[in-house]
């Protein structure tokens, strides 16, 4: 075993632990909420209960990409391939999209374009959701005025999705970097949109899972589109 499969071996391993125990402790927060005598207690603002309960998500969601990068590195990643219909697929990841951008306080609006006949494909749809839900969380971040435009239209024999934005967009220099793990494009290290790099590289590993391609264009000051096919 090389040094870097062994690396690759030990993220895994230590991201499943860590994830497992996390999940114990927001179970035991959680359960908390379920004790009367706690109630009163609960209910008060800022209490230090609702604090470790806040303080857990973010470590949550973190630790999963950990354990879905992983996964990706040591060809873990297995797909629950059934046929989907990618408009009751778009419902759902339209619902959690537009509360995100209620955080923008109408500063960013949110479209769709869909084509309406689009037929059904083989796919892992909470894949999918995951893939699709990753894009629109980087336009997001980066978007702080104008629009988001989620597009799915038919293109020859593949299923074309795109999530457009007019965010900050990506230098010509920097665009080598987009689908390296652990890189940023941001040079403020302080800067709290600064995640760990891995977003779009468990997207590509999905799409390619699936068979299908990951690109994107960008220009710095006006915006980005990142695109993915799915095979029909």
């Amino acid at each position: 075993m090389t040094d870097e499969n062994k690396q690759n071996e030990f993220l895994y391993k230590m991201s499943s632990t860590m994830r497992s125990g996390l999940a114990h402790v927001q179970k035991y927060v959680n359960d908390l909420y379920k004790i009367e005598e706690l109630e009163g207690y609960l209910d008060e603002k800022d209490n230090p209960i609702e604090n470790v309960k806040a303080a857990l998500m973010p470590l949550v969601s973190q630790l999963s990409d950990f354990q879905d990068y992983a996964e990706t590195v040591t060809d873990r990643m297995e797909l629950n391939l059934e046929e989907v219909d990618i408009h009751a697929l778009l419902d759902g990841v339209m619902t959690i999209a537009d509360q995100l951008i209620e955080q923008k306080d109408g500063n960013v609006v949110l479209e769709e374009e869909v084509e309406e006949d689009l037929p059904s494909i083989e796919a892992d749809a909470t894949r999918l959701s995951q893939a699709l839900l990753y894009l629109i969380h980087n336009a997001f971040k980066f978007t702080d005025k104008g629009f988001i435009t989620v597009r799915v239209a038919l293109e020859r024999e593949n299923i074309l999705f795109e999530v457009r934005d007019t965010g900050i967009g990506i230098s010509e220099e920097d665009q080598e970097l987009v689908f390296e793990p652990f890189e940023t494009i941001l040079a403020d290290k302080e800067d709290p949109r600064l995640g760990f790099g891995l977003g779009l590289k468990i997207v590509e590993h999905i799409i390619d899972l699936h068979d299908g391609e990951t690109w994107f264009e960008s220009e710095a000051g006006v915006g980005s589109s990142f695109f993915f096919t799915i095979p029909v």
